[in-house]
């Protein structure tokens, strides 16, 4: 029973040295925070390639469209069933369209028209044409171009010489005598078979063969 009493004190001091072993033991093995590792910043090199501005796209611009048979001047719009009613500014119905007077055609529907033809007015030109003594000692040839105006009764008015024949007036004064001396014309038409007044303009040749 001493022997007990004897070793119960160092039992329990063997006791207490193992419970402070095993507490150093677990306080080694303690799991501390593992240590955040910062990644390095990539560095970026710079680039030798030259960035192209943006692509300019203009706006798309759509065609502007025209009405191809627009509607014409004239009647008013009106409830279906009313009568029409009409521009007071505007040519009525049925109404023929008068052309001025004085109006000259240098394009009219019909043309005038020498009596026979075209054969016959060249045949005129060959045959009565008379050649100035002082343009056949010169020598002179050419085209005299004359202009003339045809009236509604076929007469012969207004002629004017375009173009001559330089270094010689004696062609052009001939020239002027034949047209004067024309028979009356066969009138023109404008756009409505009117007769009207229409201009006409010729060559007259000079030819020494």
């Amino acid at each position: 029973m001493s022997v007990l009493k004897g070793l119960l004190p160092v039992f329990i001091l063997f006791l207490f040295m193992s419970c402070e072993q095993e507490e150093k033991k677990y306080s080694r093995k303690k799991i501390q925070p593992k240590a955040l590792i910062q990644k390095k910043p990539k560095i970026s090199k710079p680039s030798n390639k030259v960035k192209k501005p943006p692509r300019f796209i203009p706006p798309e611009i759509l065609p502007v469209r025209f009405d191809p048979d627009p509607d014409p001047p004239g009647p008013f719009p009106y409830d279906p069933g009313e009568p029409p009613v009409y521009d007071p500014l505007y040519n009525p119905i049925n109404e023929p369209i008068k052309a001025n007077e004085d109006t000259i055609y240098d394009f009219p529907a019909i043309l005038p028209e020498f009596p026979g033809g075209q054969q016959a007015l060249i045949n005129y030109l060959q045959t009565n044409l008379v050649y100035p003594e002082d343009a056949k000692e010169l020598g002179i040839e050419g085209k005299v171009f004359v202009s003339f105006v045809i009236f509604e009764d076929g007469s012969i008015q207004q002629v004017t010489i375009l173009r001559g024949i330089n270094g010689n007036n004696s062609c052009e004064k001939e020239v002027l005598r034949l047209i004067k001396r024309m028979p009356n014309w066969i009138p023109g038409k404008n756009n409505f078979g009117n007769v009207s007044k229409a201009r006409v303009k010729i060559p007259v040749v000079f030819n020494l063969d």
